[in-house]
């Protein structure tokens, strides 16, 4: 696919409505592609804005893996475990004694039991510590409607997050508030910083990242070059504004597992320097820790079984690192086997493949997410990424 091919793919799903707009970036491991374009505009509002390199995005679950490179931080300063439970019982009383919820009775009150296992860092970095989201799992659903309560999962504070576990801890897979409470051990084993502090002090300023924030209200540039989101109707397929924030703003506490507003091309820099091990965040070891496949065979089986993934083949096998899911095959004239990559919500995602030396970013703002049309664009992107490298790093 030659650039030309990828471009005219974008502006004719742009000139059809499928997306007001995107930004795509993509860098390789020696530096020599530096590729960044903005297609479209900041949403579907008649005086929206064309986007730019400049526009910033709610990255919404692509804060969680700079949540875990903050978290191997820590590990490597010695302030934190990746296997010991006393820190997190320690760091986290929410969860020093965890209940399960394994059903509801007669009427409909929720039944509790203790949990045998307790939960390490390690587990709430992988999704298989027990928890789950108050908005997609079923359970915690009728959990909060048990006890006459709205789903807290998006006003960005912590206590909203505190909910029975779904399994016992390394027995299963849920995706889940496990990285929020990451963030929420490195926030209080390092004297008490916020999310937002640490990551200034150790992640974005090594980098020269100016444009990352968890709070609006204290990044006037992020704020200001913030894109509107855009809603697809389910029955026509259009879309129109949605004019209401997705997230508490201004927000209380600076989430690690989907709290962060930035731009692609400086959220590129934290994928580029983990691509090529340049020691600005973290040591080799660490990094092979976000890529290493981490769940057991029961909490592979339990991911596979909830959360496929729409953005590979059906069937590809996957797993679970610490930086996000792992692609154990390769990807036909994609990622190779070694991959690992996530996203965010209003249909954001990245990947970083170490054996071809390649990272990339495509960003928008439309929901809900799993958007099909938004899958196919990504995917374009990334065939066009793999045919400018050529197999080269």
């Amino acid at each position: 696919m030659s650039a030309d091919d990828f471009e005219k793919i974008i502006r004719n799903a742009i000139d059809k409505g499928v997306i007001p707009g995107c930004v795509v970036v993509a860098t390789n491991k020696s530096g020599t592609l530096n590729y960044s374009k903005a297609f479209g505009k900041a949403g579907v509002l008649p005086d929206s804005k064309p986007l730019n390199l400049q526009s910033t995005f709610w990255i919404a679950s692509c804060t969680k893996l700079m949540t875990a490179v903050a978290a191997m931080q820590c590990v490597e300063k010695g302030l934190l475990s990746l296997e010991s439970p006393e820190d997190v019982a320690r760091l986290l009383p929410e969860y020093a004694a965890p209940d399960i919820l394994t059903g509801f009775d007669d009427e409909g009150k929720p039944i509790l039991t203790p949990a045998k296992n307790r939960i390490t860092l390690r587990q709430l970095l992988t999704h298989s510590s027990g928890m789950g989201y108050d908005f997609s799992s079923p359970q915690l659903i009728a959990w909060r409607k048990s006890r006459n309560e709205e789903k807290a999962a998006f006003i960005m504070d912590i206590q909203g997050y505190v909910t029975p576990l779904l399994y016992e801890p390394g027995e299963g897979w849920e995706y889940g508030a496990g990285a929020d409470w990451a963030g929420q051990m490195v926030e209080r084993a390092s004297g008490g910083l916020t999310l937002n502090a640490y990551m200034e002090k150790n992640i974005w300023q090594p980098l020269n990242i100016k444009h990352i924030a968890f709070h609006l209200e204290t990044n006037e540039e992020v704020k200001r070059h913030l894109v509107n989101v855009s809603a697809r109707v389910p029955d026509t397929g259009l879309l129109v504004h949605y004019p209401r924030p997705l997230i508490s703003d201004p927000a209380k506490d600076s989430l690690g597992g989907g709290g962060a507003y930035g731009s692609p091309i400086e959220y590129l820099r934290v994928l580029g320097s983990l691509l090529r091990d340049d020691g600005k965040l973290l040591q080799s070891a660490s990094i092979d820790e976000l890529f290493r496949p981490q769940l057991s065979e029961t909490s592979k089986r339990a991911w596979m079984q909830h959360t496929p993934d729409g953005n590979i083949p059906v069937g590809t096998d996957v797993s679970w690192g610490l930086g996000g899911m792992t692609t154990l095959e390769d990807v036909d004239g994609r990622r190779r086997k070694g991959s690992v990559a996530w996203g965010g919500m209003p249909n954001l995602f990245w990947w970083m493949d170490r054996e071809t030396g390649v990272a990339g970013v495509y960003a928008s703002q439309i929901i809900p997410p799993g958007d099909m049309q938004s899958n196919e664009l990504f995917e374009a992107f990334e065939r066009h990424v793999y045919n400018m490298v050529g197999g080269s790093q």
